[in-house]
């Protein structure tokens, strides 16, 4: 008589129960489907009191279009995204911390293109490999005057990255179970405009992020939980 298969109970992906990075992906793919939090939840994290008073949350006909790609992979019995350091520079989003992304190029056929070429561009990253679940909450950003689709893709490893250091200065391996802890979201004073404005934001290992990057964190962190993708106390 053949041994029957043990059943496999690896670690957990945040409370996922043993489940494979591709069973996760589906799981979140099917919460997905089931709809999005939207704007309300994303501007939760907005940076200020008197940018949710102020600024518009509709964009205009003439708002540029831009994507960005959250990455979800396997580490450590956890899921895990990267961001990235981008180098000070005179526009709005110089030195910030972000998502891999950028504007719409005229041979990007669509949002996810445009994230799948950003990310590779800046951060080496082989894309051909990342599979792509779904989109969140398209965020228009009055600053810069941009309409963000936030991709989710995901790899059932941890890729290499090769990141530009023309475009980032450093990446940042985060597990999404740390951000999902309301501990760290944070609030502290930052010069905008040679306006001193009081802002939120996740302060992740001593790294502070914040504006659109945290609004866009913000629902994908409400959607973990409502799915009970992540344990919580």
């Amino acid at each position: 008589m053949k041994n029957k298969k043990k059943e496999d109970n690896s670690p957990p992906f945040g409370g996922l129960g043993g489940k494979k990075m591709h069973n996760f992906a589906t799981s979140l793919k099917n919460e997905l489907l089931k709809g999005l939090p939207g704007t309300d939840v994303q501007w939760q994290m907005a940076s200020s009191d008197r940018f949710v008073r102020d600024f518009p949350r509709v964009p205009g006909n003439d708002a540029r279009v831009a994507a960005v790609l959250i990455l979800l992979f396997p580490e450590k019995g956890s899921v895990h995204t990267i961001f990235m350091q981008r180098p000070e520079y005179e526009g709005v989003h110089g030195g910030q911390i972000s998502f891999p992304g950028g504007k719409q190029e005229p041979e990007d056929e669509n949002t996810v293109q445009t994230a799948l070429r950003e990310a590779y561009e800046e951060t080496g990253v082989d894309t051909s490999k990342i599979k792509v679940i779904g989109t969140l909450t398209p965020l228009f950003i009055p600053v810069s005057n941009m309409i963000v689709t936030p991709v989710i893709g995901w790899m059932d490893k941890k890729p290499l990255f090769k990141y530009r250091p023309e475009e980032v200065v450093f990446l940042i391996d985060a597990d999404l179970t740390r951000l999902i802890d309301p501990s760290i979201v944070k609030t502290k004073p930052i010069e905008l405009k040679g306006e001193m404005v009081e802002v939120k934001y996740f302060n992740y290992d001593d790294n502070t992020i914040w504006g659109a990057t945290a609004m866009i964190l913000q629902e994908l962190l409400v959607i973990f939980k409502r799915g009970g993708f992540i344990p919580q106390e």
